[in-house]
């Protein structure tokens, strides 16, 4: 590079010493911040696992003083929002519950199982080696809606057994009895339905492969468990058994 004076051009290293040194090519700033974009493919693992791996490498490195865009702010945030959701519906149906059936105890049996369902869904979750994502958490809700509606179906005809005139140990039994099949059908029939989903054999649905994993985990499970505990609860709670 030469410089021009009054004198002719001069040669810039003939006015100060050069050596070279490596520097940014490209500055990027996020909200006045210095950032870093790190851009990449993923085919199967989740964006949670690869943050954590990030974490743990900028840990090791020394290197504390960042937070996180992207992807992974938006996954916590809608996370957030759905089991907010989650807990806001489940208080408004125990209300609902209690309106219809006038008692307490009856709502709190049918939303006891919810949490043993999730016994199944996890399990399936383990055993077909998937993330918990945002298809897992919808698969969560498609489980309680399909659970509590046994769930409802049995009490509905053990407290109509009761105003009958029956036991309440009879009246269990025969809940049972009578709602066994329908019950077996709605699990099984949804079950089937969402095989090729979770056998990723469904073009286009790979990704949600996840919904039928704790669909079909939670309703084997789940399932039984409320055609066992809820008419067992409702006849052990019941004031009328001695």
């Amino acid at each position: 590079m030469l410089i021009d004076t009054k004198k002719g051009s001069i040669p810039l290293m003939e006015l100060a010493k050069i050596e070279k040194q490596f520097t940014y090519n490209k500055i990027e700033r996020d909200k006045l911040q210095y950032s870093i974009d790190v851009m990449g493919y993923r085919n199967r693992r989740p964006v949670t696992h690869i943050t954590e791996d990030s974490d743990k490498i900028l840990k090791e490195a020394g290197v504390t003083n960042y937070y996180q865009m992207g992807d992974i702010v938006s996954l916590k945030d809608a996370f957030g929002r759905v089991i907010k959701a989650m807990a806001v519906g489940i208080i408004l149906l125990i209300l609902t519950l209690m309106v219809v059936y006038r008692s307490l105890r009856l709502s709190l049996i049918m939303i006891f199982v919810l949490p043993l369902s999730m016994i199944g869904a996890g399990w399936s979750l383990i055993i077909a080696d998937k993330p918990s994502c945002m298809p897992s958490m919808v698969g969560i809700l498609l489980l309680f809606g399909i659970i509590i509606k046994n769930a409802v179906l049995l009490i509905d005809f053990y407290q109509g057994y009761e105003k009958g005139g029956v036991a309440p140990f009879e009246s269990a039994l025969n809940s049972i009895k009578l709602r066994f099949r329908p019950v077996m059908m709605t699990a099984f029939g949804t079950i089937a339905g969402m095989i090729p989903i979770a056998l990723e054999q469904a073009i286009g649905l790979e990704r949600l492969s996840p919904i039928a994993d704790v669909a079909i985990g939670g309703l084997l499970v789940g399932t039984f468990l409320t055609l066992i505990y809820v008419p067992m609860l409702a006849y052990i709670s019941d004031k009328k058994t001695k």
